[in-house]
């Protein structure tokens, strides 16, 4: 099977949104007929029932598989750590995708998304490649040229996300052809 078309990591610190964030963008993607998986790091511990839990929220959304890493543990039921790099090979062994979410993995730099919390989160803005910012609350944040979305402004920000998602899938598409 070949690569995932579009990669499209998701980043924010603990119970910032991101499994709902992504179970919304997946739905949306559906809709549009755009095939996704979700591939998701889980701090340093054994993968827990929370995370199997997200991934059931993740198939349940649409995604057509979903992979969590913990603690030398892939829910797969390998047993190996595993690289952002391994994971997203085996992924494209597993099957041919439009769209990868990445969950976590924060020392990984890709197209991403930020969610923020508060002004405690502002360390996550000194990221490459950020395709938006949502945010729980409003407050200044220093990133001139991005789109900055307040969570409840949920249809925004989905629209804008799926727009941008689509359009790097298909100069994905368009350099491989």
């Amino acid at each position: 099977m070949g690569h995932p078309n579009c990669i499209v990591q998701i980043v924010g610190y603990k119970n910032a949104g991101k499994t709902t964030t992504i179970s919304k963008l997946i739905a949306a993607l559906e809709q549009r007929n755009l095939t996704s998986t979700v591939i998701k790091h889980h701090g340093h511990s054994s993968v827990p029932p929370k995370a199997r839990y997200d991934s059931e929220r993740f198939i349940t959304a649409g995604a057509k598989a979903s992979f969590v890493e913990g603690g030398g543990e892939v829910s797969i039921q390998l047993k190996k750590e595993m690289s952002l790099t391994e994971l997203l090979h085996l992924q494209s062994l597993v099957m041919t995708v439009d769209v990868v979410f990445v969950e976590g993995f924060k020392d990984t730099i890709l197209p991403n998304i930020v969610l923020l919390r508060d002004q405690g989160d502002l360390s996550l803005m000194n990221r490459a490649q950020t395709i938006g910012i949502v945010q729980r609350e409003r407050f200044d944040v220093d990133r001139k040229g991005t789109a900055v979305f307040l969570r409840n402004e949920e249809e925004a920000w989905i629209s804008y996300f799926v727009n941008q998602i689509v359009e790097m899938r298909n100069e994905h598409v368009q350099n491989h052809l």
